[in-house]
């Protein structure tokens, strides 16, 4: 029987790494292109009123139906769920990112640039330390709750600081998004599915890009 050296053991797991990350950021990439032609499409499929609501809770249940499908090895209805869940997220976000085109263009292309920055800080840190995020999880879950729970009351107690929570929600996917691709690398490509995770870390794109949007926009 053929000995495995170290070096060799090493070797594997830095290909299998490579390898769940270039297919997690395959479908980032994908998801991210289906959104923007959501957004694109958002005037042939206007979203208003009451029907954002029914939309949002459409999103929501496409997230759990993405993650039952990859837990039943359904991969073919777990795939054809993401990329309509990032088709419909653009659609959703669309009047949005439409309204500041309208009136500052800048605001958006900074915002993009500001968000792509990060997650190309937060890679290269995560890739080239040997940091173990774990302990970051928890935390980083639990004041997202709070934040969302801000930013219900906010709808209702226009006195709670708006700038503030989204300010925060900010560094809270910083965070996350370090998390997220901590979660990537700590991986083996067996042991977790690449469409979740890229699920995470569009997640975390898409509410950066948005909070960005806001912070930004807000300086005019």
């Amino acid at each position: 029987m053929k000995t495995v050296l170290p070096h060799e053991i090493a070797q594997s797991q830095a290909l299998a790494e490579r390898s769940l990350l270039s297919r997690v950021l395959g479908w980032l990439g994908l998801s991210l292109l289906l959104t923007a032609v959501g957004v694109l499409a958002t005037p042939l499929f206007p979203i208003q009123g009451g029907l954002m609501l029914v939309v949002f809770i459409v999103l929501l249940g496409m997230i759990f139906g993405i993650q039952a499908a990859v837990a039943a090895r359904r991969q073919e209805l777990a795939v054809g769920l993401f990329v309509l869940f990032a088709f419909v997220e653009g659609l959703f976000i669309g009047p949005v990112v439409n309204a500041y085109l309208s009136v500052a263009p800048d605001v958006v292309g900074t915002a993009l640039l500001g968000t792509v920055g990060i997650f190309l800080v937060a890679g290269a840190i995560v890739w080239i330390t040997s940091f173990d995020f774990a302990a970051w999880g928890k935390w980083l879950f639990g004041a997202l709750l709070v934040g969302i729970v801000l930013s219900i009351g906010a709808i209702f107690f226009r006195q709670l600081p708006q700038l503030a929570i989204s300010a925060f929600l900010g560094v809270v996917f910083v965070g996350l998004t370090f998390f997220d691709f901590w979660r990537v690398k700590a991986q083996r490509s067996f042991d977790n599915s690449s469409l979740l995770l890229a699920l995470s870390l569009y997640l975390d794109f898409i509410n950066l890009f948005l909070i960005l949007l806001r912070l930004l926009g807000r300086r005019r």
